[in-house]
Order: C-alpha cells, then sequence, then structure tokens
C-alpha cells in the first residue's frame, strides 16, 4: 500500500518481483517530460544543474562543508518521490552489493526486464552543453582500469568501525570513487554519471553505509554545525535526513511477508 514503510532490497535477479516492479517505475519516470522525469532528476547531480556535493565542494557554492553523505540521500529521496508517483506499489531502489557482487548486476546488464527494454541497462542522454550537445547512450567500461577494483567486505566494515563522523565519511567517500571509476564509462564523470541508472544501486550501497553506520554509532552522531545545512535544491536540510525512517525508508536483504495469526480466545 503507497505511503507505508519502503524497504530498500538488495539487487536481484531480472526476472524476480522485486527487480520488474523497480524497473516499471524507472520505465514510466524516463518517458515523462516534468520535472520529475529522470532526465531532470539525472541533470540535479552532474550537467547541467551541478549540484553535487563531494568531499566538501560543489559547484554551487562557495562554502566547504562535509555533507556527501546527507545530500545523496537527499538526492534519492528525490528519485524515490518520482518512482512512487508512478506506481501502484511502494518502491524502493535497490542497493548493489559491490563487496560480494563483483561485477555489474544481471539486472542491470541485461538486454530485456519484463519482456521489454529494460531501463536499468542504459539511458539516452538528452543533454546541451556548452561544449556541444551530448545526445546518446549512457556507457559504461567496468573493470577496465587495472589500477582500481571494487572495495572489499573488509574495507567496508572498517569504514563502518570508524567511530569519527569526519573520518567515516572520507573513508566511504573513498570507497565510493573506487566503484565509479571501476564500472567506468559515464559512471567515471561527474558531469554524467548520474544517466547511468546504475548511479543509483551504487549510492544506495552508500547510503546503506551510513544506515548501518547510524545503528551502531547514532543516528545524530554528526557536527551539530552540520544540522541546519540547506540541502539545495531539495526543501531539506541535514536534520531532515538523518533517519531514514522519517524519509519512508529502512534497510534489508529481504522482506517476509507474515501471514495474519487468528485470535485465540480464552474463556
Amino acid at each position: 500500500m503507497t505511503g507505508s514503510m519502503r524497504y530498500r532490497l538488495r539487487v536481484s535477479v531480472p526476472t524476480s518481483d522485486q527487480m520488474i516492479k523497480f524497473a516499471r517505475a524507472m520505465r514510466a519516470i524516463q518517458d515523462i517530460s516534468d520535472n520529475r522525469r529522470y532526465n531532470f532528476i539525472a541533470g540535479i547531480h552532474g550537467a547541467p544543474s551541478h549540484y553535487c556535493w563531494h568531499h566538501q565542494f560543489s559547484r554551487r557554492s562557495d562554502v566547504r562543508a562535509q555533507v556527501f553523505l546527507p545530500w545523496h540521500r537527499a538526492y534519492l529521496h528525490a528519485l524515490d518521490l518520482a518512482l512512487n508517483d508512478f506506481s501502484d506499489d511502494d518502491i524502493a531502489q535497490p542497493w548493489w552489493d559491490w563487496t560480494t557482487l563483483r561485477d555489474v548486476p544481471d539486472s542491470y546488464s541485461a538486454t530485456q526486464i519484463d519482456g521489454r527494454d529494460n531501463p536499468l541497462r542504459r539511458f539516452r542522454m538528452n543533454l546541451g552543453l556548452p561544449n556541444g550537445p551530448l545526445r546518446r547512450n549512457t556507457r559504461r567500461r567496468p573493470g577496465r582500469n587495472p589500477f582500481v577494483d571494487l572495495p572489499t567486505a573488509r574495507e567496508f566494515e572498517n569504514a563502518i568501525d570508524d567511530d569519527d563522523w569526519s573520518s567515516f565519511s572520507d573513508k566511504l567517500q573513498g570507497l565510493h570513487d573506487d566503484v565509479h571509476v571501476w564500472v567506468g564509462g559515464d559512471m567515471g564523470s561527474t558531469t554524467a554519471a548520474a544517466y547511468d541508472p546504475i548511479f543509483y544501486a551504487h549510492h544506495a550501497m552508500v547510503d546503506r553505509a551510513w544506515y548501518l553506520w547510524q545503528l551502531k554509532h547514532g543516528i545524530n552522531n554528526i557536527p551539530n554545525a552540520l544540522l541546519d545545512f540547506v540541502l539545495e535544491p531539495f526543501a531539506l536540510n541535514v536534520r531532515d535526513v538523518l533517519d531514514t525512517r522519517t524519509l519512508g525508508y529502512e534497510y534489508a536483504d529481504q522482506v517476509i511477508p507474515v501471514e495474519p495469526v487468528s485470535p485465540v480466545l480464552v474463556a
């Protein structure tokens, strides 16, 4: 039922109910032309809007602030809202666990899902840029860079074990960068990365890392000076995104339906 808690699950196989529903919703927002459309949302991150925060820097601001994790949580939330505008199901973005699945997930490389072209495999960009238009399908070159590999489970756990916010955030950004470089192609470019649908599965994994860190070290274990920082262009500040439950989602490996139990009457 729309409006209930959504559970972000591990990326599954292309034939799973989870990925079919997600692909249908992604296909829907790729096909519309208002500000909920995929092309518009992708353009918030890199070209043409350039709002992304990374390593305390945004091209939109002269301020330096460690809001990589809060900003991207707000960004993924914007995509959540768009996806759920076009689905009767509660749609939650899947996360790609690159510590165990050491390749692009099948659901993001298969040519078809649900008997139709797979909207997670690629997206046709339509950008007018100062140095010329960018109108082509997104591209990947996974594993082609010999100098980088996907992060390991040990590296992931080492970051989560770090109880200092600044140190944790820096470590996680380093792992995040490695995944972008490993996927290659447009994922290796801030300008175009968010147009590739795998960007969101990757960033859901990054957001999940923060979620797990918060479970271990506390939701509010973040510098007070950041709490009122506005995460433009979203109508949210850092304080608003600390608890995923207030945004309507949590992370899980799987969701098991529970059959209702008939009440037992005791005389």
